[in-house]
């Protein structure tokens, strides 16, 4: 069985789906699944990764987040003909107008929702519904998701739903990454840490994390990890805010495990559905951290942070509510505990192991069709 993917950014330093895809076509290959990879980077050829290969393509233009590539529409024509299935991981608008010119069974993996792009999806959405339309499968990411999707909500007949998922080894901590962590221990001198990662943009809500702290008790510190646009102007927030003793703002760090290791807890405060899972969150998950997160309409991350489960859910945009939360849970030790020992049990629907063998049976129902 052959499977040619059709992802986005490569290699898999950074971004939720570039390290979801890469832990699955490593997974599928170690069981006997050929799957490569076409990707979209700043050169071409082909390289290998873990057992499979990926060929990145050199990008022309971003248009609104949506990359474009002569090279990736060329190498897609001179590939697809070998292969048995396309796996398309959307939203990638070129990737999925190049599933309609070939007669191969096709997946579109659905990420997310196109949110942020709303005049130019205007134009789009009819190649979008005949993308959706010709797929032989379309795979969503958790049922939330899915049940509040308008643009997927024609199709739910042929649409299934399985999680993200991670090859746990990843997070194991490298010895030698220790120090970026170490040189804070003069600042967090015995706090209580909250750790959150990702990408310095609006619809993180970053914003409404450092207000929160300023309703956080004395004894905790807020470290958010991560770079992007808006890193000058959270930072001029932090100081105009006089929280530079509560919030401190890392930047890119080398390995996130060392600090995810060495958290309390970990916040998510996104507040839109452009936050279509969080897979952060199942990293954090894998180090037995209690989780606080927002109840963002339709997003996955409800499904993975189980409300009074494995941590709490408030409502977006609230500093407040954050606040309350987090101190909630570090204040109190039954409920830690509790939290705790969840996270690491449900941690287990996660495993990248797991996820491939679903995969792999969507596979075979396709060619029997």
């Amino acid at each position: 069985m052959k499977v040619l993917h059709l992802g986005k950014f490569c290699p898999s330093k950074e971004g939720g789906i570039e390290i979801f895809s890469f832990d699955l076509l490593e997974a599928l290959n170690s069981k006997g699944i050929k799957a490569d990879l076409i990707c979209f980077y700043n050169y071409t050829g082909e390289s290998s990764y873990n057992g499979f290969k990926f060929i990145p393509c050199k990008t022309n233009l971003i248009l609104n987040s949506a990359p474009l590539s002569y090279d990736y529409v060329k190498k897609f024509k001179q590939l697809a003909k070998n292969y048995d299935i396309i796996h398309v991981h959307a939203p990638n608008p070129l990737a999925e107008i190049l599933s309609l010119t070939t007669d191969i069974k096709t997946i579109i993996h659905w990420h997310s929702d196109i949110v942020k792009q709303k005049i130019l999806y205007q134009f789009y959405r009819p190649i979008q519904r005949k993308v959706l339309e010709r797929a032989t499968k379309i795979i969503a990411t958790s049922s939330q998701y899915l049940e509040t999707s308008k643009q997927l909500k024609d199709f739910k007949n042929k649409t299934t739903v399985i999680p993200l998922g991670l090859n746990f080894k990843r997070l194991e901590i490298n010895p030698d990454n220790t120090a970026e962590f170490r040189r804070l221990n003069l600042e967090i001198n015995n706090k209580k840490i909250v750790l959150s990662i990702g990408r310095l943009v609006e619809y993180k809500g970053f914003e409404h994390l450092i207000e929160a702290s300023r309703f956080l008790k004395d004894d905790v510190l807020v470290l958010i990890v991560g770079g992007g646009p808006l890193f000058n102007d959270l930072k001029e927030k932090i100081s105009k805010l006089g929280l530079n003793h509560k919030v401190k703002l890392l930047g890119r760090v080398d390995d996130v495990s060392i600090f995810l290791k060495n958290c309390d807890l970990f916040c998510l405060p996104s507040i839109s559905r452009n936050e279509a899972f969080g897979l952060v969150l199942v990293e954090a998950l894998y180090f037995g951290k209690p989780l606080v997160t927002t109840n963002v309409f339709g997003s996955g991350m409800s499904y993975v942070n189980r409300h009074n489960e494995t941590g709490l859910v408030v409502p977006p945009s609230d500093p407040k509510s954050l606040a309350e939360a987090i101190n909630k849970i570090l204040s109190d030790k039954g409920l830690y505990s509790r939290f705790q020992k969840n996270a690491l049990e449900r941690l287990k629907e996660f495993d990248i192991n797991a996820i491939t063998d679903r995969m792999i049976e969507i596979y075979k129902e396709l060619l029997k069709c």
